[in-house]
Parts: structure tokens; C-alpha cells; sequence
């Protein structure tokens, strides 16, 4: 708990120092804003000054002007002071690398370490030239060589037995050791050829039933030298638990049941092993737990399954409205050329729906079952132009809105020219759909996209399989 109270404490220091900081850059960059447009007499730029009028409107030009400028210096602030920071890293690193000693001399790196990059300016009678120098590692002098070599055998000696107390008596995995600390000597395994030890040191010893000698050998190698370190161990069979003990024993005597009585009709397992009574019950898989989880999973799945169908649903209603209001338009401008009313004419248009969807003509339209609802509004006893407004309303489309507009005007104001501006209407109606069907065809063939590419990587696939099989 103390460590959790600590590191909590520590967390709110860290937030006090960033807003302290915060407020420190917020007053500087005031003061730089103060100092830019009165010292300087800088003067704000209108363009930008209207631009983020449209994305703040309400706010006062001294305002925006002031949060404006002290945004782009506390911008400027971070990164002068992140450079400065990057540069002052890169120049300690330039001064660490000191490769070059005094006027003409590289450090090797010492053995083990690898190879280094030096960049080095040359310069001349020839003139001057950047140069890269590799420079290889120090190679071990003879006497070095000799006891790296003697610290190599010590090491092996003291790693390779691993958790094994002595080399007399080894039942755990061996520790093969790849390399000899702090030296760039490799080792390199030859191991006996029994098979009872691999090459990770795990041991093969759980078929042995006695205690087996066998031989090892650790080869150190640098460069062109190679020693040889031989060891010698006596690996003895694995240590079973009862459990396993049990376990073989049950399996052998089913093994010998089953030849015993190869061509009974039944077969007899065993009743004791190692003198304990064995017992044996049937295995019920519980489907029933499956099923109802799947269930459970279904359930909560459910509703979120409903609101995509939903989605989808409402997504195919716009669509279908937005087809059909071209036709629908049209039609009542026929209608009402030949002298039929607007109550008139929407009557008609929604009882011959009616009629033609209950002989199953026709299959359900989402905008001819919300005439048929402003139907029985205009009868329930809403005046006409109640029940267009809601119309419009209920379907909360521009043109459908726009549509019941026109209707209601007329209604109210009796104007003459309803057929002039549906026909207008009509023609922007025209002209909406096909922007739709564009989209919609757009759509397809986005969708489409996915599948042409597979089956072009698979063409290519083909093309490649025949050209390497022909080779």
C-alpha cells in the first residue's frame, strides 16, 4: 500500500511541475506576443483573423488574436528547446566515440566487443577527403591467448554440470555453454554418440535402467585455435515419482490385457496396480454446458445484432425514398393536370397503393405506407396542411420537407403556378437520383475491390507456380 500511496504522490508532483511549466511557457509567450505587436507593431493578418472568426464565432478579434499568437510561440518555444536538447546529445555523443588518439592513432576495441565505424576527415597534399575506417577488434596475444584458454576450461568445468551436484551421479539437464564470459572464445560441443544427452543439454536417460558412462567434449575456438576440454559423466536413470510408477504399470498391464485377449469380446482392465484397487467411471461429455453457453453468447450478441439490422434498414429506407421520389412527384403532377385536387390526388395515389399491396402486386414502399398514414390523419380529423407538415416530418428529408412546403403554400396562400414549381421540383428530383445511382455504383465497386485483387494475386500465384515448375 505504501508503494501504491507513493507512486500516487509521485504522479501528482509530475502534474504540478508540467502545469507549472505550462504556466511559465504561457507567460513567456504572452510577453512575446505583447513585445510582436506592440514593441514591433506587427500588424494580424484579416484572412486569418475571419478564419477563426467561422471556427469561433462569439469571440472578440483581441481575443483570438492574443490565443492565436500565444499558441504559434508556445509551439516555437517546444521546438527551439527540443533541438537544443537533440543537439546538445548528438555533440556529447561526437565527444564519446574518441576513436582517434592524438594526431594519427585508432583504439581497437577489445576482443569479444566487435568491429567499429570511424568517420575521419583526411587531409593532405592530395587534398582533403572524408574517409570511413573499420576498425577490427584486438586480437589476444599468445600469453593472453593462454590464459583466456586456462579461464575457458575453468568456466566450462564450473557451468557444463548445470544443477548436478557431481559428475558421478548426473539425472538433471547439462548447461552447454555457447561462450566463455567476457573473452570472444566460442565453445562448440561434441557430444557422445548414445544419443542420451542432446544438443540444448536435456537428457534421454527415462529408458535407462542403469547407471551409463558417458563422454563429452567442449572444443574453445578463436580464431584458428581449438582446445579441446573431454569430460566424462555417469548418467543415472530419471528419478520417477510414484504417480509415474503407477501410471507405467497400468499401461503395461492394459498392453498384456489386450494381446492376452485379442479375440474375446470383451476386454478387461486392470483391477489393481502396485496393489491399489482401480476404480473406473465413464466419461458424460456435458453438451448441455455448451449450449448454453452459446445461448448466453447469443444473448448478449442480440442486441447489438438488432442495431445493425436497424442500421441497415433505416440506411435502405433513405435510399428507397430517395428513388421513388422522382415518380411520386411526377404522378402528382399528372394527377393534378387533369383537375384533381391536392387532397384529391393524394387520395388517389394512396388508395391505389393500398389496393394493389393487398392483392401482393406490389411489394411495401416506405413512402406510399407514410401517405397512407397522412391518409388517416387528413380522416381522423387533422387539417391537410397539419398532416403534410407531418409528413415532411416524419420522413426528415430535404425534398420530402421541401414537397410538403409546396403543399402547405398552396394551401394557405392559393398561388397559381404549383404545377410550374413542382415540374421545377421534379427535374431537381431527376437530377438527385442520378448523383445516387452514381454513389451507389460507386459503392458497388469499392466492394468489389477486395475480390478482384485476391483473384489477381491468385492469377499471379498461378503465373509464378508454372514458371518456377517450368525452370
Amino acid at each position: 500500500m505504501y508503494g501504491r500511496e507513493g507512486w500516487n504522490v509521485s504522479m501528482k508532483r509530475q502534474r504540478r511541475l508540467y502545469k507549472r511549466l505550462e504556466h511559465r511557457l504561457g507567460i513567456l509567450a504572452f510577453r512575446m506576443h505583447i513585445w510582436w505587436r506592440k514593441r514591433l507593431c506587427v500588424p494580424f493578418s484579416e484572412d486569418r483573423m475571419k478564419r477563426l472568426q467561422m471556427i469561433s464565432p462569439g469571440s472578440l478579434p483581441r481575443e483570438l488574436e492574443k490565443r492565436e499568437d500565444c499558441r504559434r510561440f508556445i509551439l516555437w518555444i517546444r521546438i527551439v528547446l527540443l533541438t537544443i536538447a537533440l543537439s546538445f546529445l548528438a555533440w556529447a555523443g561526437e565527444l564519446g566515440t574518441g576513436l582517434l588518439k592524438g594526431s594519427g592513432y585508432l583504439e581497437r576495441p577489445e576482443p569479444g566487443k566487435g568491429e567499429r565505424k570511424a568517420e575521419l576527415k583526411v587531409k593532405g597534399a592530395g587534398g582533403q577527403k572524408e574517409v570511413q575506417i573499420v576498425i577490427p577488434e584486438r586480437e589476444y596475444l599468445p600469453e593472453e591467448l593462454q590464459a583466456k584458454m586456462e579461464q575457458g576450461r575453468r568456466y566450462i568445468i564450473e557451468k557444463y554440470l548445470g544443477d548436478n551436484k557431481s559428475a558421478e551421479k548426473v539425472t538433471k539437464p547439462l548447461q552447454l555453454v555457447s561462450h566463455i564470459e567476457d573473452s570472444a572464445i566460442k565453445v562448440k560441443w561434441k557430444l557422445d554418440s548414445t544419443g542420451y544427452i542432446n544438443r540444448d543439454g536435456t537428457l534421454n536417460n527415462g529408458s535407462l535402467h542403469q547407471k551409463t558412462e558417458v563422454s563429452v567434449t567442449a572444443y574453445m575456438v578463436y580464431k584458428e585455435t581449438r582446445e579441446p576440454v573431454e569430460l566424462e559423466l555417469i548418467l543415472y536413470p530419471a528419478k520417477k515419482s510414484y504417480e509415474q510408477k503407477f501410471w507405467e504399470e497400468w499401461e503395461s498391464l492394459l498392453d498384456r490385457e489386450k494381446k492376452r485377449s485379442a479375440g474375446q469380446k470383451v476386454l478387461t482392465l486392470p483391477r489393481k496396480v502396485a496393489g491399489d484397487n482401480v476404480f473406473y467411471r465413464e466419461i458424460h461429455r456435458r453438451s448441455w454446458c455448451r449450449v448454453l453457453m452459446m445461448g448466453l453468447l447469443l444473448c448478449v450478441c442480440t442486441p447489438f445484432l438488432l442495431d445493425y439490422q436497424t442500421e441497415q434498414g433505416i440506411r435502405k429506407r433513405d435510399i428507397q425514398l430517395q428513388r421513388e421520389y422522382p415518380e411520386m412527384v411526377e404522378r402528382f403532377i399528372l394527377l393534378l393536370g387533369a383537375g384533381l385536387t391536392i387532397r384529391g390526388t393524394w387520395l388517389r395515389l394512396a388508395e391505389e397503393y393500398e389496393r394493389r399491396r393487398d392483392r401482393g402486386e406490389v411489394p411495401y414502399h416506405y413512402l406510399y405506407e407514410e401517405m397512407l398514414l397522412t391518409r388517416n390523419d387528413m380522416e381522423n380529423g387533422i387539417s391537410e396542411a397539419a398532416a403534410y407538415t407531418a409528413f415532411g416530418r416524419r420522413i426528415s428529408m430535404l425534398q420530402y420537407m421541401k414537397f410538403s412546403t409546396l403543399l402547405v403554400q398552396n394551401l394557405r396562400k392559393g398561388s397559381d403556378d404549383l404545377l410550374r414549381r413542382m415540374e421545377l421540383e421534379a427535374e431537381d428530383a431527376v437530377r438527385t437520383r442520378r448523383e445516387l445511382a452514381k454513389q451507389l455504383g460507386e459503392e458497388a465497386g469499392t466492394k468489389l475491390l477486395l475480390p478482384m485483387m485476391l483473384m489477381l494475386a491468385v492469377v499471379f500465384a498461378l503465373i509464378l507456380a508454372a514458371a518456377f515448375r517450368s525452370m
